[in-house]
């Protein structure tokens, strides 16, 4: 969490918006890198998620729009960890801090399961990699019909790419790249609003081998397979393992996640040979992202530079974090 948020944020906020959704919280977050995570229960016992969001990060328009979208899918069998209200009946309650601004509050369902662990291959398999692509099938089938809303923003409306455009070495290739994703067609049987950041820390996995996705924080109007590019990009994101190594097996994961996906929605075959331009916007993204959050940490410092200089030698050399040529 940036510096500003974290001088504003108090005990008595995060007490204050507990008490709002009628909850128990741990004092200790469970996350803190865009938001603050906690985990809660009701007077009964049922364990919850309460998530504090500063205003630098989101508007409560956006909160609820990304809300009211948990809230349908999760309503229409998405495997999703729901939205739920607050004792008034809203989607989202606004605390105000110190200097005058915001921490938004929202409560979720506890996904049951824990995150999965990628070195086990019991529970990292074929059979989680068909599920995680029937998950995403079922969002993207949802989002269909679903109706159009200002309050989310479109792919490169984000700030991080804008940011990126203006990068003295980097923002030459970031234009390039997002002038080329500007002529891809826009339709409402690829495109639509999705997860957008469905990562190996984003769902959890139950004893059944079941998935349940969470944090629709960067909910976006974007193309359908930018989130199966995502899935694809973090099963290579930290491996020790060869270029080539992590590519052969991108290559079998992509299709059995296209197995599991298509047992809910298709994409036209074109689709599939655009992924590399979204792993590479993925890089363009998480490298200012990670220097963001992370730079002038001490405790990060080291790992996060080998990161960074890992992205910043494949946009500069136009590579992907894997070939699936």
């Amino acid at each position: 969490m940036e510096h500003t948020v974290e001088r504003v944020f108090t005990k008595e906020i995060l007490h204050n918006a507990a008490s709002g959704f009628g909850i128990e919280v741990d004092e200790k977050p469970v996350g803190d890198f865009e938001n603050y995570i906690f985990k809660g229960h009701t007077k009964d016992g049922i364990a919850r998620v309460l998530r504090l969001t500063h205003s630098s990060h989101r508007q409560k328009n956006e909160i609820e729009a990304e809300l009211t979208f948990l809230k349908y899918v999760r309503e229409n069998g998405a495997n999703a960890a729901g939205s739920l209200l607050s004792l008034n009946g809203n989607l989202v309650e606004e605390h105000i801090a110190s200097d005058g601004t915001s921490f938004f509050a929202a409560m979720f369902e506890w996904a049951d399961g824990k995150l999965v662990d990628r070195t086990n291959p019991n529970v990292w398999n074929d059979d989680l990699m068909f599920k995680l692509g029937k998950t995403l099938g079922k969002l993207h089938a949802l989002t269909v019909n679903y109706p159009v809303t200002s309050a989310r923003e479109s792919w490169d409306e984000e700030a991080y790419l804008q940011v990126m455009l203006n990068h003295e070495e980097l923002g030459p290739h970031t234009k390039v790249l997002l002038e080329e994703m500007s002529h891809y067609p826009r339709q409402t049987n690829s495109y639509g609003l999705i997860h957008s950041d469905l990562h190996f820390h984003n769902f959890f996995v139950n004893d059944e081998g079941e998935i349940t996705a969470f944090d629709f924080d960067d909910l976006q109007y974007n193309y359908f397979i930018s989130d199966i590019a995502i899935v694809l990009y973090y099963t290579a994101w930290g491996s020790k393992k060869s270029y080539e190594e992590n590519s052969a097996y991108a290559k079998k994961q992509l299709a059995i996640l296209r197995k599991g996906y298509e047992t809910e929605f298709v994409l036209e075959e074109e689709w599939y040979s655009r992924i590399p331009a979204f792993l590479k916007c993925r890089d363009h993204v998480l490298y200012y992202v990670l220097k963001m959050k992370y730079e002038g940490k001490e405790e990060h410092s080291q790992r996060v530079n080998e990161l960074c200089e890992q992205i910043r030698e494949r946009i500069v050399n136009g590579k992907t974090i894997v070939d699936l040529g």
